[in-house]
């Protein structure tokens, strides 16, 4: 691959974004919406020329903006005006779906068990889940991390701290069922949480407890001090 200054400036936003999404500016992640610009005009220039427009209706004009309100800009047809609309739609979506103060609070085991109990009470295998939690006890995301067989489940650790990191976590709960429907603790349950929360302390993430799910019935490894 070239160095930057060799691509085209169709390449260029793309290359950036790649390299490092943070740092793409927002005529940069119009660009790569826009995939080229018009005759005369390079997608780069097009780009800013849009995100000019955007600016200029100030932060509420984004409830109402139309598809049509950027036609006028010479360049823009439909295609490129709806795709524009649709990001900017799906950014507010997101932004809603994980609005902070909506998040989930899991301040107690049985908020958790409570989360959880349906889904996972009449499985026939045991699935491992986390909770990736804010320093509120708010949840940040939720992830299956393995499936294992009648009797035990393999939790893949390095999966289970990617995603922690990724959600800049600092609280992490530890999930899993028991198809037996006793949710009494093995000793390879006690060892696996212990064996999480010293590789969480290494990543500065702390095991917030370790929720064993049974048939209506729950176990919390925080209650019996085991995290």
């Amino acid at each position: 691959m070239g160095v930057l200054r060799d691509m085209t400036e169709e390449e260029r936003p793309r290359e950036k974004f790649a390299a490092s999404p943070s740092q793409a500016s927002m005529v940069d992640l119009v660009a790569i919406l826009l995939r080229t610009g018009r005759q005369g005009c390079s997608v780069v220039e097009l780009a800013r020329q849009v995100v000019r427009r955007l600016g200029e209706g100030g932060v509420h004009w984004y409830e109402d903006l139309d598809w049509r309100d950027l036609q006028d800009i010479s360049g823009i047809g439909k295609d490129k005006a709806i795709t524009i609309c649709a990001a900017i739609e799906l950014g507010r979506r997101l932004t809603r779906y994980h609005d902070r103060r909506e998040l989930l609070h899991l301040s107690s085991p049985d908020k958790v068990a409570g989360f959880f109990m349906e889904k996972l009470r009449h499985e026939t295998q045991e699935h491992f889940h986390v909770c990736y939690l804010n320093v509120k006890n708010r949840m940040l995301g939720e992830r299956e991390i393995s499936v294992g067989s009648l009797h035990t489940v393999e939790a893949d650790l390095k999966e289970a701290m990617k995603w922690g990191i990724r959600y800049k976590a600092h609280g992490l709960i530890l999930i899993h069922n028991h198809p037996s429907g006793d949710p009494e603790p093995s000793r390879d349950d006690i060892r696996m949480t212990r064996h999480f929360a010293r590789a969480a302390e290494l990543l500065d993430m702390e095991v917030l407890d370790h929720v064993i799910i049974g048939d209506g019935v729950y176990t919390s490894l925080h209650d019996r001090n085991v995290v």
